[in-house]
């Protein structure tokens, strides 16, 4: 766990990741690949796409335009990284090959957003809902309050998924943890990772250092956490400190449950694959409120994507398609994960809710255990966040 330590405003890009020049995932396949097949025979994208990821190597080293939908369907889960015995990332590589893609117009004297506008339509709608995230219309920003001496000044920080998912969940999830730290503040925002996974570098890091000005000015020096992007977001890119509600609710109690005593399956979603404290947290609450639990086939360091990781429907859509479905096949009862953004993918399929939904309840509950499948509407979602705005600024 990282000390506390307060935060100082940081100019744009400040500690921020040089994605273009971290590493160079395309050549370290291309010298070292053994073409031994593992990852391809775990990952439905490689799967679909290639023999081995040194032909994906070579044809982005080609010419990283000639088929943008190929970059764009990979997960970036890190499953391949993790089963390959040299540690080699083909996720790393379709990452980097996003990322040449808005490389060669930065500078030039083209229009803004050139290359979602003509290059990649299809990524419009990411490129959309960073703006509207952002926006002063869904964003707050409330300072933590003065607590006891020695403590550190603390925010919650649920994400932009799961606002617009389970307000209510949300709003009953922050007075839990008034109760147990008391004067914590709250941010509603997004990190910004969608834009990183799309490869618009830019954006993500002005996104992420208007977050980090915006904690320093609140004097905050430690951030909790519902959203595992989030986590993972934070944790690659500052040095803040970092907790989760989950790991809270072990060390200080959970409350009375709204939901308990089912057949559920865990999953993990993929930026827990190296976070066991957190893995083990969720599944110590589940247990506790007396769940039955299954495991998927691929589960904690080994888990796969529930298909949207790296915003892979931009890409191939029916190709993520088929691996929720997959995925979704080898449950039982009710899906249970720690990320907004995989509950929604999963219940388009099977019955699916947030953990946090069986400790705090909300009408998203009892709707999902009566329906096989959920409707989604994005204005929904919009109007879910505005209105958790409104209410958190109450009290």
């Amino acid at each position: 766990m990282r000390s506390a330590r307060k935060l100082n405003a940081p100019a744009a890009g400040d500690n921020l990741v040089n994605f273009a020049e971290e590493t160079n995932e395309t050549a370290k396949l291309l010298a070292n690949c053994t073409d031994c097949g593992a990852c391809v025979k775990a990952c439905h994208f490689l799967k679909h796409y290639c023999d081995s990821p040194r032909e994906l190597a070579r044809r982005f080293t080609r010419n990283p335009l000639e088929n943008i939908e190929i970059p764009y369907s990979c997960s970036l889960c890190g499953l391949c990284q993790r089963i390959c015995r040299r540690h080699l990332y083909p996720g790393g590589m379709c990452h980097e090959t996003r990322v040449k893609i808005f490389q060669p117009l930065q500078g030039k004297n083209l229009p803004d957003d050139f290359v979602y506008d003509f290059i990649t339509p299809k990524l419009m709608g990411i490129r959309n809902h960073q703006i509207f995230s952002t926006s002063p219309v869904f964003t707050l920003s409330r300072p933590p309050e003065s607590n006891k001496e020695g403590a550190p000044r603390t925010v919650f920080f649920p994400g932009c998924s799961f606002p617009a998912y389970a307000p209510d969940v949300v709003y009953n999830a922050y007075r839990y943890l008034r109760e147990k730290i008391p004067g914590i503040g709250v941010a509603l925002n997004c990190c910004g990772k969608p834009s990183k996974d799309m490869g618009d570098v830019a954006r993500f890091q002005d996104i992420f250092a208007r977050t980090l000005n915006e904690f320093a000015k609140m004097g905050v020096e430690e951030v909790v956490l519902a959203c595992i992007n989030c986590h993972k977001t934070f944790r690659e890119n500052s040095n803040i400190k970092l907790r989760t509600i989950y790991e809270i609710m072990i060390e200080k109690g959970l409350p009375e449950p709204a939901f308990s005593g089912g057949q559920i399956t865990i999953h993990d979603s993929c930026p827990a694959r190296n976070q066991p404290e957190i893995r083990k947290a969720v599944r110590t609450i589940a247990s506790r409120l007396g769940n039955e639990i299954h495991e998927l086939r691929f589960k904690n360091d080994l888990t796969q994507c529930c298909g949207a990781g790296g915003c892979a429907p931009t890409g191939n859509t029916t190709l993520a398609d088929r691996h929720t479905q997959d995925r979704a096949s080898q449950a039982k009862g009710t899906v249970i994960t720690y990320c907004a953004h995989c509950r929604e993918r999963f219940s388009t399929q099977v019955p699916a809710l947030h953990i946090l939904n069986l400790v705090f309840g909300g009408s998203e509950t009892q709707q999902t255990s009566a329906a096989l499948t959920e409707y989604h509407d994005p204005w929904r979602n919009w109007l879910h966040r505005w209105q958790l705005k409104r209410r958190l600024q109450k009290i």
